[in-house]
């Protein structure tokens, strides 16, 4: 733990720091919870492999806390001013924790659905205050599917784990729903205004009260950026129509649950309705397929790639987390999510 409580030191927190231990399970980056006697925090080591220009996640952050609000967790500066820290070869970033609450993994019941779906609709609704021009992707084509299909015929061309002929079956789904992308470019010809979004809203990445089960905050900000609204819809989609993890071995334990959605639609609608365009809220839906089918073929490339990218706990992990993509973008395919 040498490096994390060296870069404490640089930050404005204030009493004797009592412990420092790796905390959660993320894809991407690395976290610690930190217990001082002025209260808990989180330390976050930005991985740069993946957010490889630093300043523009300085940038947005700055843009982003420029107007003060609620329903995001406070963050710390360092001592001299800046939200991320550069010390000793690692990018550093802090936020105030609150134990009071938690970040749900699986959705488990319809009012949980409905509370974070409202959660994110109250970031959709913050971010008309914003000048999008303000805030830069944080990755650049982060959304973008026919960059993501680029990478994937890149990753086939190059076979570099030699995982071609098992990744048969899903290469052939994949190239069933490329019609996707076109549709996207479609939408964005007919006027789908771009806006300030989240960019990632799987469901922990919001955190509810322990008390109440209500919403409390939004988290992980690290990809705020220019999107459509139809990313942030589409991302919740995914990750709470099936009662199942990403890397859910049992395929046939994923299904879709039209309730579930009901209720993110509505949870969503009750914050964001109001601002959102006609055009917006009759795409809605296709987010979903618009996010589960990337994220399907992100999956895919990384798993034919040897799994440079998403942190893997079994070889064949993201194989399974494509698969489990492309089956519930099948299940919406049947129930006509448009």
């Amino acid at each position: 733990m040498g490096k994390p409580i060296a870069a404490l030191t640089h930050f404005e927190i204030k009493g004797a720091i009592n412990s420092v231990a790796l905390f959660g399970g993320g894809h991407i980056n690395d976290t610690y919870h930190v217990q001082t006697s002025d209260g808990d925090f989180l330390l976050q080591r930005v991985n740069t492999s993946v957010f490889t220009n630093p300043a523009v996640l300085e940038a947005n952050l700055e843009a982003l806390f420029s107007e003060q609000s609620e329903i995001l967790v406070p963050h710390v500066k360092t001592k001299n001013g800046n939200w991320l820290l550069h010390f000793q070869n690692d990018v550093w970033k802090m936020q105030v924790f609150d134990s009071d609450v938690y970040a749900p993994t699986l959705a488990t019941e319809l009012g949980l659905v409905h509370e974070i779906g409202k959660g994110f609709g109250k970031f959709t609704a913050l971010s008309k205050i914003f000048d999008v021009g303000k805030f830069e992707e944080a990755i650049a084509d982060f959304h973008k599917l026919k960059w993501r299909l680029e990478q994937l015929d890149k990753a086939i061309e190059n076979n570099s784990a030699k995982r071609l002929v098992a990744a048969k079956i899903l290469l052939d789904k994949a190239g069933k729903f490329k019609w996707i992308s076109e549709k996207m470019d479609d939408l964005i010809e007919k006027g789908l205004p771009l806006r300030v979004c989240h960019n990632d809203t799987k469901i922990d990445n919001i955190l509810l009260s322990k008390a109440s089960n209500q919403f409390k905050y939004v988290i992980d900000l690290d990809t705020i950026g220019p999107g459509y609204v139809l990313y942030d819809f589409g991302d919740m989609m995914r990750t709470l129509l099936s009662p199942t993890k990403e890397n859910e071995k049992v395929e046939s334990k994923i299904e879709l649950r039209a309730d579930y959605l009901e209720n993110i639609r509505t949870g969503f609608l009750e914050e964001a309705e109001h601002m959102l365009t006609p055009l917006e809220k009759a795409t809605l839906s296709f987010g979903g397929r618009y996010m589960t089918y990337m994220i399907g073929i992100r999956f895919l490339a990384d798993y034919l790639n040897g799994d440079t990218y998403y942190k893997v706990s079994f070889p064949e992990e993201n194989m399974i987390r494509a698969r489990n993509q492309f089956r519930l973008l099948e299940l919406m395919d049947e129930a006509n999510l448009d």
